[in-house]
């Protein structure tokens, strides 16, 4: 615990540089903190880390684990790095792999991870000569009507299924499920197929293919998929285009 607080040349808002220091305490060794261990490694009382945290938690900066109550870093800091140039480990390992996709299918490969009850865009991947190519990473989107969205929420726990129910199903085409049994079956439906499909239920005239992608602990970290016209997607398409994304889902699985 510090005995005195040093603080470098063009602090003018202390309280703040403090604040900000705390995440610091987090990282891969260290993914979750709690309340009392922030306060004892920054020798700050329990009440001003309570205070900061619930503020930091309101913003976005971190999340709280509903299991464990330990509060860790959240995905706003990531929805900040879009303004970034720097590669994260998504860029290095798995785009590769999002490009082959593209490239041997010609149809548009998004790649996205949990965001709340949204998910948030990491990366895409668009064929050669493409129309129209846009920016998308640190893009949000609806978890529910996204094939990315549903690909994450059959391996996640069902309390987050429900949270998303609680949310709001908004109805973005007719084609969107809005009907809260609907969606939990369409959900525990992927869980037996292993793949999603979003059937213009965001996009009208616009199908995606969606498998998650699991690390070596089996836990969920995003999710790929495969998107065009709906035309060219028919039911016999969408199978080739689901085994072939778990086959690359399981490549990354071992490359990570």
């Amino acid at each position: 615990m510090p005995k005195e607080d040093v603080y470098p040349d063009g602090v003018k808002v202390r309280s703040l540089y403090k604040a900000v220091n705390l995440l610091d305490y987090f990282s891969s060794a260290h993914p979750e903190r709690g309340i009392s261990e922030l306060a004892e490694l920054s020798g700050m009382l329990k009440s001003s880390v309570y205070n900061i945290m619930s503020t930091f938690e309101s913003c976005g900066v971190v999340e709280k684990n509903p299991k464990t109550s330990q509060y860790r870093l959240g995905l706003k800091i990531l929805e900040w790095s879009n303004a970034l140039s720097q590669e994260d480990i998504f860029g290095r390992v798995i785009r590769p792999y999002m490009e082959e996709l593209t490239d041997q299918t010609g149809e548009t490969v998004f790649l996205a991870t949990p965001y709340g009850t949204n998910i948030i865009y990491l990366g895409a991947a668009f064929p050669k000569g493409a129309m129209s190519v846009r920016t998308i990473k640190g893009v949000v989107a609806p978890m529910y009507c996204t094939s990315l969205g549903k690909a994450l929420l059959s391996c996640m726990e069902p309390f987050v299924t429900e949270q998303v129910i609680a949310a709001g199903l908004q109805e973005f085409t007719p084609y969107t499920i809005t009907d809260p049994q609907r969606f939990r079956e369409e959900i525990n439906q992927i869980r037996t197929v292993g793949y999603s499909v979003d059937n213009m239920e965001h996009e009208y005239g616009i199908k995606c293919v969606g498998v998650p992608i699991c690390n070596e602990r089996n836990q969920v970290i995003a999710a790929i998929s495969l998107t065009g016209p709906s035309l060219r997607f028919n039911e016999q398409q969408i199978v080739e285009y689901a085994k072939l994304l778990q086959e690359y889902a399981l490549q990354i699985r071992h490359r990570l």
